[in-house]
């Protein structure tokens, strides 16, 4: 509206003026012609100055003074007692006051007509045949034109008013049809709940200029709804998990404390449930691990470390399972030193060999390679598909025929060597090839 405003404000000032002094430009015009047309009757006959100047052809809103040979030739009887004033300046225009009211006169300066004397008789050898000097003073009241501006700017003020008011109309209808498309979207948007983020608001708009963000909100809706889902799963995976691992150990101390025992079997009651104990802490360590992960709370410690020492390291934790399942280790590791933090990359081997030990077959093989910074971890003895090898770093994912063979895994150790590796800023794959189960880790 303002901006409206500073438009026609300025306009409508400039078109008045100019209006006013074009009726002010025609106004002194007319005063010029008309004291011309007072000189013209003027007349000289040989050295006597006469006026032919007819009283009533002058308005009550005019009045002249004329002077010649230093004598007032012809004046206004309105002018009464008083005289107008002539101006030094021939052809000049001046502000004066006609009785009460404003008016402007011109004064002109000029000489008489000259009439042929030699036709009259009356000429005699001292005629001026280029006529006397004379001064004529018009004035006119300004009433009317002044009258004729004000009006003509209260026109321009009313119209400008009424175009402001219009254009406030037109800019109010505008806005209201433009901001549809957002009242649309934004109550598509207000209609979406938690608990079903499937709607999209893409559809919702037809607007050209709004198409990226509704496209970036139904991104960020995909993306929440997967957030959801996972936080569904991950609840109730997380609920199975534990409740298994509990039920076995209230089972096993219901049963210590079902009547009186030997020591031997309290103990190994106690071992039960020790064990029990661990597998549980594990999975919580494991779940508080992705959550800051996930977070993004998660920081490096990047020294330098020999990556095959440590791969060595780990597969002492897990030889003497292999050594039970009769499982055959096979190590080819190269001398490497890396920049990296020493205990996130331990997770990361740590878990791949555990897997590897858990899921291979028995009699099977577990090879371990090292060349420069990659890492290949491979078992035998692996049933899966490569359309289900595709699955093994979503969390808590395990084949439903693997469960029993995979006593104290819940699913979340490859998972949590992605992030890891991630985090790392490696890369980790897997692949599933003549029943061979290989997982390889890019290390930076």
């Amino acid at each position: 509206m303002f901006a409206v405003i500073s438009v026609f404000a300025p306009v409508g000032l400039v078109v008045t003026r100019m209006t006013g002094n074009s009726l002010h430009a025609e106004f002194d015009d007319a005063l010029m012609i008309h004291a011309q047309a007072l000189a013209a009757q003027i007349d000289q006959y040989g050295g006597r100055l006469t006026s032919e100047i007819d009283p009533k052809s002058i308005e009550a809103n005019e009045a002249f003074e004329i002077w010649g040979n230093g004598v007032v030739l012809a004046r206004s009887g309105s002018l009464g007692q008083r005289d107008l004033v002539a101006a030094k300046t021939n052809h000049e225009m001046s502000s004066i006051t006609l009785g009460t009211e404003p008016a402007r006169q011109i004064t002109l300066r000029t000489t008489a007509r000259v009439e042929d004397a030699h036709e009259e008789g009356s000429a005699g050898p001292d005629a001026n045949p280029s006529g006397a000097p004379i001064t004529v003073v018009f004035a006119r009241t300004t009433t009317a034109v002044d009258a004729t501006s004000t009006k003509i700017a209260r026109v321009m003020i009313g119209v400008g008013l009424a175009g402001c008011v219009v254009c406030l109309v037109l800019l109010l209808l505008v806005v209201h049809v433009g901001l549809r498309p957002n009242r649309d979207l934004a109550s598509t948007i207000a209609g979406i709940r938690e608990a079903d983020l499937s709607a999209r608001v893409a559809k919702a708009t037809t607007a050209t200029e709004l198409a990226p963000i509704a496209e970036r909100l139904d991104e960020m809706l995909g993306r929440l709804a997967a957030a959801f889902t996972r936080e569904r799963e991950l609840t109730a995976e997380v609920a199975h998990e534990l409740r298994t691992p509990l039920a076995g150990l209230r089972a096993t101390i219901e049963l210590a404390l079902d009547r009186e025992r030997p020591a031997e079997r309290y103990r190994a009651a106690l071992e039960q449930s020790l064990s029990i104990t661990h597998q549980t802490s594990r999975v919580v360590e494991s779940l508080l691990s992705l959550a800051r992960l996930d977070a993004g709370q998660a920081s490096l410690d990047a020294t330098p470390i020999d990556v095959d020492q440590l791969v060595r390291d780990a597969v002492a934790t897990i030889h003497s399972r292999a050594v039970e399942r009769g499982i055959q280790i096979v190590t080819e590791l190269d001398a490497v030193t890396l920049t990296t933090d020493h205990d996130k990359l331990r997770i990361v081997v740590t878990n791949l060999l555990d897997n590897a030990v858990t899921y291979a077959g028995a009699g099977g093989e577990l090879r371990i390679t090292l060349i420069g910074g990659v890492l290949r971890v491979m078992n035998t003895g692996c049933t899966l598909t490569p359309e289900q090898a595709a699955h093994v770093f979503d969390r808590f994912w395990r084949r439903d025929t693997s469960r029993d063979q995979a006593a104290g895994h819940v699913g979340i150790g490859l998972a949590l060597c992605k992030k890891l590796v991630e985090l790392l800023d490696g890369k980790i794959d897997v692949t599933v090839r003549d029943g061979r189960f290989t997982a390889t880790v890019m290390l930076p």
